[in-house]
């Protein structure tokens, strides 16, 4: 799927079916940060269910998101798309994040942008995660794998659209500066 001419070739099936899940089931990036993180978290997020605004490291890192990296307007006017920046004379879409935690997790929410866009333009598009508290950029690589993990991804975070009930979730390390930590009961 990601041969070296990958450039030429039609937009895999995999990465059409995953554009098609997000599309109609509404998904955006935080629905996937969240559920690779935990599937309550993820649950909360489809249903609206939000403590955010009363999380101290929330609001900081809102504020140092809207300090350090105003939002590009290129991106305004994409359905469901909120990338922070997209470089598209190169195909590369940005997502900012205050701290480089959470790695796995804010791979997928900008690998989400990726997948998007190559489903949407017809050719692959690179990601990245700017760290801004660092100063760098994190590359996330978009491989067979990981195109196959996103599906996956979408296929539960549809699941859970359907579930009335929270999944049942384990105290994880996360639990103690997780923004829905007083919704959950792991606080």
């Amino acid at each position: 799927m990601l041969s070296s001419n990958h450039s030429r070739r039609k937009v895999p099936d995999e990465v059409r079916e995953f554009a098609r899940i997000v599309e109609s089931e509404d998904l955006h990036g935080l629905h996937f940060q969240h559920v690779s993180l935990c599937e309550r978290r993820a649950w909360f997020h489809l249903n609206r269910i939000d403590y955010a605004h009363m999380d101290q490291r929330m609001a900081n890192g809102i504020v140092a998101h809207q300090i350090n990296k105003p939002r590009d307007r290129s991106v305004d006017g994409l359905m469901g798309l909120f990338p922070d920046q997209i470089d598209w004379a190169n195909r590369v879409v940005i997502e900012a994040k205050a701290r480089s935690g959470a790695r796995v997790a804010v791979s997928r929410q900008t690998a989400l942008y990726a997948l998007l866009l190559w489903a949407a333009t017809g050719q692959p598009w690179r990601a990245q995660t700017s760290i801004l508290e660092e100063r760098r950029i994190r590359s996330v690589k978009i491989s067979d794998a990981l195109v196959q993990e996103m599906l996956q991804l979408a296929k539960r975070l549809s699941e859970l659209c359907r579930q009335t009930d929270p999944p049942s979730a384990k105290r994880i390390k996360l639990c103690a500066a997780c923004s829905y930590r007083f919704l959950c009961g792991y606080s």
